[in-house]
């Protein structure tokens, strides 16, 4: 374990029975440190705002309180280097973000930051020419601290021009590990413009933001993406992924003095919370939005991974990157299963039904066709209350909704019920967590798994 100097005088003050003042204890359990890389002098594609774009990041998270390691037309042995050298300073409690401000290309699914000096003749040379996102992640996971930050203003053209032909452009979307948020500068598979001033667009609008005092990182970078976005007249839209669990500000606000309960009020019961309006209302789904939940099989204790990613949205149907159809609302009409095999609901296989209040009930029949079978469903529908539940990505409030599904296959005897227990928010605009059993009426278990909310992005 590592420890600072200024850590080793707390402990000493400790032990002989003084303290370091209060700013300095703070200071001591906790630090910001940045690792700032900015690449801009390509052979064949150079660019003319990165190190532009790294300076000025740089001096503003230093007047946001971080230590700042930072590299220019870095080689990959310099961002190898400057990566472990991050990675040896950041401590259990501390803040960690990377920035890296140069030309990234995306290969299989993997993304990749390019060093300069890259020899690189093919594709398939990129992922030992460059520096791996995942290398990135790998170093921020093993400091085991509660938040990390990675900004990627990175998805520029092809940087290789005609020598290769990229299969595809931009980077590829990333899921945001627990504590992590992930911003880049435009939406997953597009490309970012370099600028004609001093900085790149998305550099330019995220330097003023991060500005703002108290305004809490979600705010920030929303703020970034509606100016970006209004910019570039719709051609360039960011991009985030979080699943923080803990607030982030780069310029802290002043903090409110505490307050202390008379001993005449500290004992009074609080009053119930009223549910705020907006918990129950409908979603309004955007271009972008994504969410990530693991899935637990509660059977057999395996764990796998599902996302959603919202492709478009026109008329009344929402399209997801996995192939899903859904109504403006949520509602699957559409569903492909393993093999080729495809779920069809008529109407749409209803689990939301707004608004969503406390007490309210449904009773509906679906028709859902799988494949040559047929099944007919009589849902009924129940909201519960609120409640607050534990997922990975964060504690949320959400209303528990009880939707239980009596199914009959057509023209045969096969029948059952499918259960589901799940918590909507409407700030993340699905469910936050679920779990559901799918039994037959002899009483055999089909199904039993539990999702949770592990990482979402919504606009």
């Amino acid at each position: 374990m590592r420890i600072s100097c200024r850590e080793l005088l707390a402990l000493a003050l400790a032990c002989a029975g003084l303290a370091l003042p209060a700013r300095a204890a703070e200071e001591a359990a906790s630090k910001r440190l940045a690792l700032v890389i900015g690449n801009g002098a390509y052979a064949d594609a150079p660019l003319a705002n990165p190190l532009n774009d790294a300076a000025d990041i740089a001096k503003a998270l230093e007047a946001s309180g971080f230590t700042v390691i930072r590299r220019e037309n870095a080689s990959l042995r310099d961002m190898h280097l400057a990566l472990r050298e991050f990675g040896d300073k950041l401590g259990r409690r501390d803040t960690g973000l990377f920035y890296f401000a140069g030309h990234g290309m995306q290969v299989r699914g993997h993304n990749y930051l390019l060093p300069v000096g890259a020899d690189v003749a093919r594709e398939d040379e990129v992922a030992f020419a460059a520096l791996d996102l995942a290398a990135v992640m790998e170093k921020l996971d093993s400091a085991k601290n509660p938040v990390n930050i990675v900004i990627l203003d990175a998805c520029r053209n092809n940087p290789f021009g005609t020598r290769i032909a990229a299969s595809a452009k931009g980077l590829a979307q990333v899921d945001a590990p627990p504590g992590t948020f992930i911003a880049f500068a435009t939406a997953p598979g597009s490309t970012a413009a370099d600028g004609g001033g001093r900085n790149g667009l998305y550099t330019q609008n995220l330097v003023r933001q991060m500005a703002k005092t108290g305004a809490p990182i979600e705010d920030v970078f929303k703020s970034v993406r509606a100016a970006v976005r209004a910019e570039s007249k719709g051609m360039q839209i960011p991009w985030e992924s979080t699943s923080l669990e803990a607030r982030f500000a780069f310029r802290e606000g002043a903090k409110p003095a505490p307050q202390v309960a008379s001993a005449a009020t500290s004992s009074r019961p609080s009053a119930p919370r009223a549910i705020p309006a907006s918990l129950g209302s409908a979603p309004s789904f955007a271009l972008g939005d994504g969410w990530a939940y693991k899935v637990t099989n509660l059977l057999d204790g395996s764990e796998r991974r599902v996302a959603y990613h919202v492709t478009e949205v026109a008329n009344d149907q929402v399209r997801y990157s996995n192939g899903s159809v859904s109504d403006l609302f949520g509602n699957s009409t559409r569903i492909p299963r393993s093999g080729g095999r495809v779920d069809e609901f008529n109407p749409s296989n209803q689990f939301y039904l707004f608004p969503l209040r406390p007490g309210a009930t449904w009773d509906m029949k679906v028709l859902q066709t799988s494949g040559e079978r047929k099944f007919d469903l009589e849902v009924n529908l129940k909201v519960i209350g609120e409640e607050e539940v534990e997922t990975p990505a964060g504690r949320m409030r959400g209303l528990r909704i009880e939707r239980v599904a009596r199914w009959k296959q057509r023209d045969s005897p096969v029948a059952g019920v499918n259960t589901w227990t799940y918590w909507y928010n409407s700030g993340v605009k699905r469910i936050v967590a679920g779990e559901q059993k799918n039994v037959t009426a002899s009483g055999k278990v089909l199904l039993h798994e539990r999702y949770d909310l592990a990482a979402y992005q919504v606009r």
